[in-house]
C-alpha cells in the first residue's frame, strides 16, 4: 500500500509549499508515533541538504507547527457581529490560543530532544549514537538533544538511576551528565552509576576518570573521582566522599538483583518506593532497627517482598500500592 504522505510532500511542507489538503493529511498522518518518528529523519536529512542556510530553529519550529495547527482552509466570510457574540468569541479565542501556545511548547520539546522513560519494575538498556550504553533503573528518565547530539557536545539529562558505559571519542569530546540539583558530571570515557532521586544524588565510579561540578551552599565546587569512590549531595547541599569495596550493591539493578550489606529495612522502603511506586509502613520496635544482608534475586516487587519476609521472619501484608511490614 502506498504511503500516504511522501518524503517529498514533507520536504515541500518544510519548504512552505504545500496545500491545505497536504496539511490536513500531513496532520493525520503525525498522530502515529511510528509516522513522527519518520518525520523527525526526514527532517534531519533535510536540514543536512540545507547546510548553507543557518536557520532560526525556534522560529521555523513555529512557523511550522502553526502552518499545521491554525493555518485556514479557506478565506473566511465577512459577518455582522453583536457585542454579546463578540464578547464570547473573543474568550473562545483566548483560550484556544492558550491550549494551542501549550500544545505548540509541548510539541517543540518533543521534536527537539529525545526522552527514554522506564515504568515501575522495569529495567532498559539504551544505546546512543556515539556508541555509549546506558542502563535505566525503574521510574527514570533519560533526555538528550535529538539532533545536536554528538554535534554540539554530548550532554545528557537524567532522573532516576542509570548505568553509563560511555564511549570514548577520536576527539575526545566529553559526555556530560547533568542532573537537577545543580550535580553535573563530566567524562570522556568511563563506567559509573549515577543516582539522582529526591532523597539525594549519587554516583559510584568503576573504571575511569570523571569530574564532578556541584553546588554546596552557595558556592560552586568541582571534584575529581576515581575507580571505586563512591561521592553523595543530599537535599540541604552536604557533600560526602568515600571508598566503597565493590560496586555490586549500586549496580546489580541491572540483572533484577538485590544486595545489601547492613541495609536499614527504612531504606529499602524508600527503595521500593522509588523503583515500584510502593507506599511501606513499618510497624514494630524490632523491625524500626532492622537491617538486611544477602541477595536477593527479584524481577517483581512482589519477588522481592516476599523473599525479604522469608529471610527475617517478617509478615508482609499488601493492598494494591500500600505495604506494611509487621511482627
Amino acid at each position: 500500500m502506498e504511503q500516504p504522505v511522501s518524503k517529498q510532500t514533507v520536504f515541500e511542507h518544510f519548504e512552505g509549499r504545500t496545500s491545505p489538503l497536504q496539511r490536513h493529511l500531513l496532520e493525520e498522518w503525525l498522530r502515529t508515533p511510528v509516522n513522527r518518528e519518520t518525520y523527525y529523519e526526514w527532517l534531519e536529512e533535510w536540514e543536512t541538504r540545507h547546510l548553507q542556510y543557518i536557520a532560526d530553529t525556534d522560529g521555523a519550529m513555529q512557523q511550522s507547527l502553526t502552518q499545521l495547527a491554525i493555518q485556514p482552509t479557506t478565506e473566511p466570510a465577512p459577518a455582522i457581529r453583536k457585542p454579546w457574540m463578540s464578547l464570547r468569541r473573543a474568550a473562545a479565542a483566548a483560550l484556544v490560543l492558550l491550549t494551542l501556545s501549550a500544545g505548540l511548547y509541548l510539541i517543540k520539546d518533543y521534536v527537539l530532544y529525545k526522552t527514554f522513560e522506564t515504568a515501575y519494575g522495569q529495567v532498559k538498556k539504551i544505546t546512543l549514537t556515539d556508541g555509549t550504553i546506558v542502563t535505566l533503573n525503574a521510574h527514570s528518565t533519560l533526555r538528550l538533544s535529538r539532533f545536536g547530539f554528538g554535534k554540539e557536545g554530548r550532554h545528557v539529562y537524567l532522573t532516576g538511576e542509570a548505568d553509563f558505559d560511555v564511549t570514548h571519542t577520536p576527539d575526545h569530546q566529553p559526555f556530560q551528565v547533568h542532573i537537577d540539583k545543580g550535580f553535573d558530571v563530566t567524562v570522556l570515557g568511563t563506567q559509573f552509576t549515577v543516582y539522582a532521586r529526591t532523597r539525594k544524588t549519587q554516583l559510584l565510579l568503576k573504571t575511569g576518570k570523571v569530574r564532578i561540578d556541584y553546588t554546596e551552599g552557595a558556592r560552586q565546587r568541582k571534584v575529581f573521582v576515581k575507580p571505586g569512590e563512591l561521592v553523595s549531595l543530599d537535599p540541604q547541599g552536604r557533600f560526602n566522599h568515600k571508598t566503597v569495596r565493590s560496586p555490586r550493591p549500586y549496580d546489580a539493578w541491572k540483572e533484577y538483583r538485590y544486595e545489601f550489606h547492613h541495609t536499614p529495612l527504612q531504606e529499602i522502603a524508600y527503595m521500593l518506593q522509588e523503583n515500584y511506586g510502593l507506599q511501606v509502613e513499618i510497624t514494630g520496635t524490632r523491625l524500626a532497627g532492622e537491617t538486611v544482608n544477602g541477595t536477593f534475586p527479584a524481577r517483581t516487587a512482589e519477588e522481592l517482598l516476599q523473599a525479604i519476609a522469608l529471610a527475617y521472619d517478617i509478615n508482609v501484608n499488601r493492598q494494591d500500592s500500600k505495604v506494611v511490614f509487621f511482627e
